[in-house]
Order: structure tokens, then sequence, then C-alpha cells
């Protein structure tokens, strides 16, 4: 199954604008957007490195590498979500929704994914 067929589930949820599945370092390894406004290998570095600095500090302080991050605007929210540190496969997906979008089911969805996106990239 190809990685883009995971992102497909974000699709049907309100407020959908893009998403991605990439590798620890910020590499995309599959992408989605109905925004031409986002140009999400950009956005997915940025946030990426963003999403690492969490984890570091997390760490530090003795809560260990984060799983998930939300930044929250008045126009939309990123969502970003890990596998795991420790997992088989470690990477990251990175949603962004409308500010009225559901981000709720969104997290739901990228949690499900998470075994399966590791199975395909393992």
């Amino acid at each position: 199954m190809a990685l883009e067929s995971y992102l497909e589930r974000f699709k049907k949820i309100n407020g959908y604008k893009a998403s991605a599945i990439m590798n620890f370092t910020g590499e995309i390894l599959a992408q989605d957007s109905n925004d031409p406004n986002i140009d999400l290998g950009m956005v997915g570095a940025t946030f990426n490195d963003i999403f690492r600095t969490a984890h570091e500090a997390s760490d530090k302080i003795g809560l260990e590498a984060c799983r998930e991050a939300a930044i929250s605007t008045p126009k939309g929210i990123i969502i970003m979500r890990c596998s795991g540190i420790k997992a088989k496969v470690h990477y990251h997906t990175i949603a962004i929704f409308s500010a009225d979008g559901n981000q709720a089911l969104a997290k739901m969805e990228m949690e499900k994914m998470i075994p399966a996106v590791m199975d395909e990239l393992g």
C-alpha cells in the first residue's frame, strides 16, 4: 500500500488542509494538500525542527521524548505526531487544519495509523 493512502484518512475530516509523513529528519515520504499556499517541504521541515527540539527538551526534564505537539493559531492548527523514538521505525506525521477543523478526530486517526505505517516503512 502506498504511504499516500494513509493520508486519505485526513481528507474526510472537517477543516483539512494538508498532511505528510516524514522520516524523523524531516524528509517528506508522502504528502497531500488541498491548499496551494502550503509548501509541505518547507513547512514540514520547519515544524519538524520544532518538534525535535521538543523531543530533546522533554527528555532533558525526565519526561521522555514527546509523542505529539499541536500549534494553534487564530487561523488553524498544526498537529505533529511521532511513532516513538524507540519504535521499530521512527517517523513523524504532520497534519494542518483550519481553526474550526476537527483536531480531536485528526489525533485519533494519527494514533490509529501508526502501526500500519510502521509496517509499511519497516
